[in-house]
């Protein structure tokens, strides 16, 4: 395994995967007429709360904002692991397994924050796993970030 995160290259194309899936989804699925009427909390009396909120800002389509903040990150990366000529070391291997082991725990944390929010309420699952998507995304995009950050400074 450690030899195949020593290639910069492995980590570019898991990244530009992943984003890809993910911000096709987003961008495709923003403003959808269908994807709109799945929206429980947008449906709801008006009350002011976090889920009503978030149902709004999907139902309006601003997810697909989401997705151009997250190809643009991880263009960002992509360019500069893929200018990483050599192989990282022992080192850089080992900050990588801890920065994929930090966003596996905020991953993690957040499938059990999710699965009380819909044990809690099944009501608006869209909303829920929109947003667990959205949390999960971000922090292995942002990790990988920070990991070639760290890499580059050192």
């Amino acid at each position: 395994m450690k030899q195949l995160l020593r290639n910069p290259a492995t980590n570019a194309i898991g990244l530009s995967l992943f984003t890809a899936f993910y911000s096709l989804i987003f961008i495709v699925t923003a403003g959808h007429v269908e994807f709109v009427n799945l929206l429980y909390y947008s449906r709801s009396d008006g009350k002011s709360s976090f889920w009503t909120g978030w149902s709004y800002f999907l139902a309006s389509g601003y997810h697909a904002y989401i997705a151009y903040v997250l190809i643009a990150l991880s263009i960002l990366v992509v360019l500069m692991l893929l200018t990483r000529r050599h192989p990282y070391d022992e080192y850089h291997t080992d900050v990588l397994i801890k920065c994929l082991a930090v966003a596996t725990i905020l991953t993690l944390a957040a499938i059990a924050i999710f699965y009380l929010l819909v044990l809690s309420e099944p009501n608006g699952i869209v909303e829920k796993f929109t947003l667990f998507i959205v949390i999960h995304w971000v922090t292995v995009v942002l990790a990988d970030l920070v990991y070639v950050l760290i890499c580059r400074w050192r």
